[in-house]
């Protein structure tokens, strides 16, 4: 003898979902944006620093700048 079904099946569930058509698309994600500091002279000549690890090398960069600038002044 077949056995019985506890719950009665629902009409909404009885009938599945048919997949009609599929489509690829290319989606464009912006690049996160990372603040950088931008130390920019008078004469044009500009310096980008990527954080905070270049530091030290950027002021040693503008202290021998500075010191070259002044006519090799020691």
């Amino acid at each position: 003898m077949p056995r019985k079904l506890s719950r009665p099946t629902k009409a909404s569930r009885a009938k599945r979902a048919e997949c009609e058509s599929v489509q690829f698309v290319e989606v464009e994600f912006t690049a996160p944006v990372v603040p950088r500091l931008v130390i920019q002279f008078s004469d044009g000549l500009s310096i980008l620093v990527e954080n905070e690890r270049c530091v030290p090398l950027a002021a040693a960069f503008i202290a021998e700048f500075r010191r070259t600038e002044k006519g090799g002044a020691r």
